[in-house]
């Protein structure tokens, strides 16, 4: 990937400044929205106890146990986080400021509990005519709900992306008692409203979360309709990573239960952990084609690529390990991934790489959200707004910057196509001109030779000759190949055609080896292309060492694949010829960059009396074949066997 664009970097300011004031704008909502719920919602005074055997795990509350337990047993909420647990945690909560007979909604804004009983109590029951609690009273329920994601969504009380319950003020002293379980984060942000106060509340907040599922199909669709028109994977890769992280979104708010998958339970359950590890996926493939990692970071290219994997295998057991194990892992993978795209993108921009600032920008903003989720579903840290809004706006700036950092490396891309096919007819508007002052001078020289053909007869005979000689250096230069040495694919075609025609008219045998080197693509991935080089140099060397009889032909036949024509020589010379060779290239290790490359080759040898030309492409199939079962063999070895031609 190149280290400069065809964007000016005073435009990308101005780019970058619009990015800045859009995102502030969607924070500046988010507060709007949080201020909105510390304004209009009522004060909640609220305790828990963790189930520790204390109460048995059990279905339905025991109001004595509930009811007569010491005050010491019950804590102070004091957060809304309280961590991964597996015990059931109980929570006891007086709304303040209640007015009698009127109509409220309990909310939980929090999608993803497993299970959550609610009981809502008239608490003025409670108490003697003194004012104290009456230890021989035992209230009886107003009202009682069961809900949690672990039920069809039909079953909540009302139908809404959160859990909502609706409670009337018996008395002014209610007392709402919650029951909640489940195997991820214990987060109960509770919240009491009037309906009036709620409605206003939910317009904003619905207003909000359109604009960001807008704003991800929109980024979704122009993506894809580009991919299907350029056919450019990375713009498919981006799509799709847009679609995931929006599903992920979804899934966090209970969009997704409530729409997509209401009655499937066992997909509810296991939703979040399978779109973040698609989104994971996704984003790594991403910065690895638009950073061009393999290239420009060759350690964060393999570190990422083995954290991809990791992220395949969490994928797959998605639907098999339990939900506190992946969300875990997840965590833990997200807060290891991120800084190394970022580190690897800012030492891109650094450098001067316009599409890698962008790339820094992108990710700085999503390690921010990122970490801050991290903390709070940890346990760790609790934010002063929802966590789902910061990671929305996160999301919208991270996508939209990577979405400026794909548009560049697009541009430069095509840029380069550009110069690189306005370079091309340069060359051939040279080629033809240098043409055309060949043609003229031959002409030229013809005129000049019509006048005097007596006197320029010698100087005509040694200009030929030289012409002549310049042609064969051209043709035996044409077939060579530059980097080895050796001779190319296009000489061995003649060649072999020749040496096959002279052993059917001699009736002697002609022998034909294929060689190849073994994991030549491991040699590239490992140490570099410059080092598969100097390895295919050093071993035309050891060839061209080892077969020296000036009738043996030594050929590159393609990448890292050599041929070998050895004429007047039967199956046992030339088997004992190319083990010696295979012996030489075992035992001779390259040396490049302080780095030692051990090779090792695969031959495939045939030896024929030559029939008809037409044998001649059965005859090359045929050590081919050979070649692939040395290397489906363990490879390093050499496999001969005599060609039969058939009847």
């Amino acid at each position: 990937m190149p280290s400069t664009t065809v964007i000016p970097s005073d435009r990308s300011y101005w780019i970058a400044a619009l990015v800045s004031v859009f995102v502030l704008g969607l924070l500046a909502l988010t507060i709007a929205l949080t201020s909105k719920i510390e304004e209009k919602s009522l004060a909640l005074d609220a305790e828990y106890l963790v189930d520790t055997n204390l109460i048995s795990q059990q279905t339905s509350i025991d109001e004595q146990k509930i009811w007569q337990l010491d005050p010491s047993h019950w804590k102070d909420f004091t957060t809304e986080n309280l961590g991964l647990s597996d015990y059931v945690h109980w929570l006891k909560v007086k709304p303040q400021e209640l007015v009698q007979g009127e109509q409220y909604l309990f909310e939980i804004n929090y999608g993803l509990l497993d299970h959550v009983d609610v009981w809502v109590f008239d608490s003025s029951s409670l108490t003697n005519q003194k004012g104290a609690i009456d230890e021989k009273s035992y209230p009886v329920a107003i009202s009682a709900f069961v809900a949690g994601d672990d039920r069809p969504f039909s079953y909540r009380p009302i139908q809404h992306e959160q859990f909502l319950f609706p409670v009337r003020a018996e008395s002014s002293d209610i007392t709402i008692l919650l029951r909640v379980k489940s195997e991820g984060p214990i987060k109960v942000p509770l919240r009491m409203w009037e309906k009036g106060d709620f409605i206003e509340y939910s317009g904003a907040h619905k207003l909000f979360m359109g604009l960001f599922f807008g704003y991800m199909i929109a980024m979704a669709l122009s993506n894809l309709f580009i991919y299907a028109t350029t056919r450019n994977i990375t713009f498919a890769v981006y799509t799709a990573y847009v679609l995931s992280i929006a599903m992920v979104t979804a899934t966090l708010h209970g969009v997704g239960f409530r729409y997509l998958w209401s009655n499937s339970v066992w997909f509810q359950e296991r939703s979040i952990a399978f779109f973040a590890c698609a989104t994971l996926i996704l984003i790594i493939t991403f910065s690895i084609q638009v950073l061009d990692l393999k290239n420009t970071s060759t350690r964060a290219y393999r570190l990422l690529r083995a954290v991809r994997y990791v992220f395949f295998v969490l994928f797959a057991l998605t639907f098999v390990l339990s939900y506190p194990v992946l969300l875990q892992s997840i965590l833990i993978m997200i807060a290891l991934t991120t800084p190394v795209i970022l580190i690897a993108s800012f030492r891109l921009a650094v450098q001067g790489n316009l599409i890698a600032r962008y790339f820094s920008g992108a990710w700085a903003v999503l390690l921010i959200s990122g970490i801050a989720l991290t903390l709070e579903n940890l346990g760790v840290y609790e934010l002063p707004m929802d966590s789902s809004y910061l990671l929305m706006v996160g999301a919208i700036a991270e996508t939209l910057l990577l979405a400026l950092a794909l548009a560049i490396s697009f541009s430069t891309q095509y840029t380069e196509a550009e110069n690189a096919k306005a370079l091309a007819m340069k060359n051939e508007r040279d080629a033809v001109a240098v043409k055309d002052e060949l043609l003229a001078l031959q002409e030229k020289t013809k005129e000049a030779l019509e006048y005097s053909v007596g006197e320029r007869t010698l100087e005509l005979e040694i200009a030929m000759r030289e012409l002549s000689e310049a042609n064969r250096e051209l043709e035996r230069l044409s077939a060579i190949d530059p980097l080895t040495g050796l001779m190319n694919r296009r000489y061995f075609d003649k060649r072999l055609l020749g040496e096959f025609r002279r052993s059917r008219r001699e009736r002697r045998a002609m022998s034909l080896a294929m060689l190849d080197i073994d994991y030549f693509k491991k040699i590239n991935d490992n140490y570099g292309h410059l080092a598969g080089d100097e390895c295919l140099k050093v071993f035309a060397g050891l060839l061209q060492k080892h077969i020296q009889r000036p009738a043996d032909v030594i050929c590159r036949y393609g990448g890292e694949e050599f041929v070998v024509i050895l004429p007047n020589t039967d199956l046992q010379g030339a088997s004992d010829l190319m083990e010696k060779v295979r012996e030489v290239v075992h035992n001779t290790p390259v040396n490049f960059d302080n780095e030692s490359i051990h090779l090792t080759v695969s031959i495939g040898l045939t030896s024929c009396v030559s029939g008809p030309d037409e044998q001649q492409a059965l005859v090359i199939a045929h050590a081919d074949k050979l070649l692939y079962e040395a290397k489906n063999n363990g490879r390093n070895q050499v496999i001969a066997s005599a060609f039969v031609a058939p009847e």
